[in-house]
């Protein structure tokens, strides 16, 4: 089979230039499929731009956590929309289910080579590549950890293209008691326990918004005077009417940060918003 070098992720790259006219690919010596902006090998032909959004063949070098792994070119991959428990490292403690995800993750890729494809972002702020990952036989990765209650659902746009399946993936998981559903660790917690230690990590929280206001970028539903969430507004075509949140008991999934005595949710997507009435 053929083998897929680093030039692949430079023709998706190229893919999406828009100065990029033509990609040419050809099949090496070593046999290995290269792409390029350059006919640099007498056999080049011109493949499409459109190619870009077809799923592609890479060489695993390891995996690193549940939802991150490294191609053979040292390109870190982080799996697109969804987010497995962290293992340890000198910077923090394993999170219970992280090791398990992570044996998964290894145990569908120990063939060695994945195929992955890309969303309308390509990289996120640590530089990773972000992809939709499949086994070899075709098995969704990311889908089949949300199934199995490893990972949980963190749709960011614009990577919605597999938002519906990636939804009811998670639901089925919630249905069937699976994984992390079950978990102690990852039981609702009423936002009135937060403090500065119990906030860090993904979680489940049980709150009430009381009020809505707005800054430049968000809107900001008000659930205490320390705690809030956050809708950009550049998102806000994705939700109901905001209305439908406020004075209601909700859970919301996802991560605080803390500014000052301040504690924000970011909301990024309605489906880490599920409403309890």
């Amino acid at each position: 089979m053929l083998k897929y070098c680093y030039a692949v992720f430079l023709f998706v790259c190229l893919a999406g230039s828009a100065s990029a006219t033509e990609i040419f690919q050809w099949t090496d010596d070593s046999g290995r499929q290269t792409f390029s902006d350059q006919p640099s090998d007498p056999s080049a032909e011109v493949v499409g731009l459109e190619a870009s959004s077809n799923r592609y063949l890479f060489n695993v070098k390891r995996v690193y956590d549940g939802d991150t792994l490294v191609l053979e070119n040292d390109e870190r991959v982080r799996l697109l929309s969804i987010n497995t428990p962290e293992i340890s490292s000198r910077h923090r403690e394993a999170e219970s289910g992280g090791i398990e995800a992570r044996d998964w993750l290894e145990d569908q890729l120990k063939q060695g080579q994945v195929y992955l494809q890309f969303d309308a972002e390509k990289r996120d702020r640590y530089d990773r590549l972000l992809a939709y990952a499949w086994t070899v036989d075709g098995e969704f990765i990311n889908e089949q950890l949300l199934q199995q209650g490893m990972a949980t659902l963190t749709l960011q746009p614009p990577n919605l293209q597999y938002a519906d399946n990636l939804i009811a993936a998670q639901q089925q998981a919630i249905d069937q008691n699976k994984g992390i559903w079950t978990d102690k660790t990852y039981r609702p917690r009423k936002v009135i326990t937060i403090d500065e230690t119990a906030y860090r990590g993904w979680h489940r929280w049980l709150l009430t918004t009381k009020s809505s206001s707005q800054t430049r970028d968000y809107w900001v539903l008000k659930v205490n005077n320390e705690v809030s969430l956050r809708i950009s507004k550049k998102q806000q075509a994705l939700f109901p009417s905001l209305d439908k949140y406020l004075n209601k008991p909700l859970e919301v999934r996802g991560w605080m940060s803390k500014r000052g005595d301040q504690y924000s949710l970011f909301v990024h997507h309605p489906s880490a918003i599920v409403s309890l009435d």
